[in-house]
């Protein structure tokens, strides 16, 4: 049995070219973002996967998490609203099958809605990902979830000063900054040459904040107050400041580009140490 409804006031609405387009705002203000995504752009994409395929609920939720690779998961209790209010505009009917289960599939009005929106509806498929690439390692999304707990229990069952909520968000920040390069670094292979040098000085911290400023300038550069770094076309540099040990590790894709970037390592602490006497002593791994 098929239900469904229509209604003249999106009909028209339609008609003049002024289709209901909330996927820029959250509860009419603009810009506000509380989601993956807003409830106008998953109302939009819901309709454009029901368009491809008609589907349950519970299909749709597997399918946009499998779509942002496991990253995101909508409840039913943001889904089953967004549906509702698809059907009650009249982009989609109802198909009632055994046992009262409801497979959504669109009408003329909700096609006319997605042309109208095309642009929108683009971006949004888009920007999700494609199921060919496969779902997220099941780690990153263990590991995300166990950041959602830490974060969402704790913020609920006390207030937390502001100075805490800051150092989280610059702790946040700082594991997006060290995600991204990790992607950006150059693929090496099994037989990459690597290197390693623990000089000792009591300034390990200083050097560390003179290098990471120096080559931020040519590449991005990974940071915090004891560890960084950075690729270079050659392969990757990493530093940390220990207790009196200033160590720089090196990993380049062959023994020439390994020699080179010794050579500006040494070069760059040289000119960072001033009047330390520094010894670097580099050592194969």
């Amino acid at each position: 049995m098929v239900q469904n409804r229509r209604s003249d006031e999106i009909a028209d609405n339609l008609s003049t070219g002024q289709a209901d387009s909330a996927v820029t705002q959250v509860g009419g203000k603009p810009g506000r973002r509380t989601r993956a995504f807003d409830y106008g752009e998953l109302r939009l994409l819901l309709l454009a996967m029901i368009a491809k395929q008609p589907s349950h609920g519970y299909e749709l939720i597997h399918e946009v998490k499998e779509r942002l690779g496991g990253t995101y998961k909508p409840s039913p209790g943001v889904i089953y609203p967004a549906l509702t209010w698809l059907y009650d505009r009249g982009y989609t009917e109802i198909d009632l099958e055994k046992g009262g289960r409801k497979r959504y599939s669109i009408t003329d009005e909700g096609k006319a809605f997605l042309s109208a929106n095309k642009s929108v509806t683009d971006m949004l498929m888009a920007r999700v990902v494609p199921k060919a690439h496969g779902k997220s390692p099941q780690a990153i999304v263990e590991a995300m979830d166990h950041l959602k707990r830490a974060l969402s229990l704790r913020i609920k069952m006390e207030p937390v000063a502001d100075e805490v909520i800051a150092r989280i968000g610059d702790i946040i920040h700082i594991a997006a900054n060290q995600i991204e390069a990790l992607f950006n670094l150059p693929v090496l292979s099994e037989g990459a040459e690597k290197c390693v040098a623990d000089i000792a000085t009591p300034n390990g911290e200083r050097y560390l904040r003179r290098l990471c400023s120096h080559f931020q300038h040519r590449t991005p550069v990974v940071t915090d107050e004891s560890s960084g770094h950075f690729r270079m076309s050659m392969g990757e540099v990493r530093m940390e400041a220990l207790e009196g040990i200033f160590r720089v590790s090196l990993t380049a894709l062959n023994a020439e580009n390994l020699q080179e970037m010794q050579h500006i390592l040494v070069r760059h602490l040289e000119e960072a140490a001033v009047r330390e006497k520094l010894d670097v002593t580099w050592q194969s791994v």
